[in-house]
């Protein structure tokens, strides 16, 4: 596999790009890279289940309970910084960022911390489950995409929050008792 190189988040406008298999690449290597016995890693969010748009790779990881500290630790000490944003996940889930070079391009990414096994994790993987086994629901997410940059919404921040109901509407339809 390909190295990877860790360097400075750089902060870009939201876009609209087409899901490239590389992202899988990448993906793999960043977790090889922060491998540790004590944390579990995800590879989340649309670069992981072929959905175009802003081409950043998301990642948890995930934490035994009480180990929070540990984990953020660990991706500080590789490098990530705090998450770049105006309104940050609260210090109990955070988000920590890093950009790493692979086969000559960058690549942005995000570092979730996230317990394992917790709420927000089991919803990571049945939404990442869902939307791989729907291709009908891939192509609806890249319009609701597509619509929000139209809309102009390319501020990382206002960005997320102008796709999030589609996001939400597929986990509340998903986790609805039968």
């Amino acid at each position: 596999m390909p190295k990877i190189k860790f360097i400075p988040y750089q902060l870009v406008p939201a876009s609209f790009n087409p899901w490239r298999e590389i992202f899988l690449d990448v993906a793999q290597a960043v977790i090889a890279e922060l491998a540790h016995p004590d944390f579990e890693f995800l590879h989340f969010g649309s670069s992981s289940f072929k959905v175009a748009g802003k081409g950043i790779i998301d990642i948890s990881i995930l934490y035994k309970s009480g180990e929070l500290t540990e984990a953020v630790e660990h991706l500080k000490n590789t490098g990530f910084s705090d998450q770049h944003s105006n309104k940050p996940f609260p210090e109990s889930r955070p988000r920590k960022d890093i950009a790493v070079r692979f086969k000559g391009e960058t690549f942005q990414v995000h570092a979730h911390v996230i317990e394992l096994g917790s709420e927000e994790h089991l919803k990571q993987i049945n939404f990442k489950t869902h939307m791989l086994n729907n291709p009908d629901a891939r192509a609806k997410y890249e319009a609701t995409k597509q619509q929000v940059i139209a809309e102009g919404q390319t501020v990382q921040d206002d960005y997320g929050k102008a796709k999030s109901p589609f996001v939400k509407g597929v986990l509340k339809e998903i986790t609805k008792p039968v």
